[in-house]
């Protein structure tokens, strides 16, 4: 599995006005922040603004962190990029380098 972080920024063009409406909004999205974090598909869930912030998601694939995603839009867009853990990361970086230094 790998692992995919999420900037996500919602789309106020979008949003309601009427106070209710936008609180009825924000609980079914945490409603549904909520069950991803349950099920262990997502984690890490930071805010930097009360708009923005970023998750981290663990998928098979990015078209599996896609689906994620599109659970929230079109409410709040995203921008995902997957993340290689150092472990893994190190060694090919490294060797790569090391080619390029031949």
């Amino acid at each position: 599995m790998s692992i995919y972080q999420i900037h996500f920024k919602a789309n106020p063009a979008l949003w309601p006005s009427d106070p209710k409406e936008n609180l009825a909004m924000w609980e079914t999205a945490w409603a549904g922040a909520e069950a991803m974090i349950a099920s262990g598909a997502m984690h890490d869930l930071c805010f930097v603004s009360a708009s923005e912030g970023y998750c981290r998601v663990t998928a098979d694939s990015a078209t599996a962190a896609l689906s994620i995603c599109a659970t929230f839009f079109p409410m709040f867009t995203q921008e995902i990029q997957e993340l290689v853990p150092w472990d893994i990361a190190k060694d090919t970086i490294l060797e790569a380098v090391r080619k390029a230094a031949e």
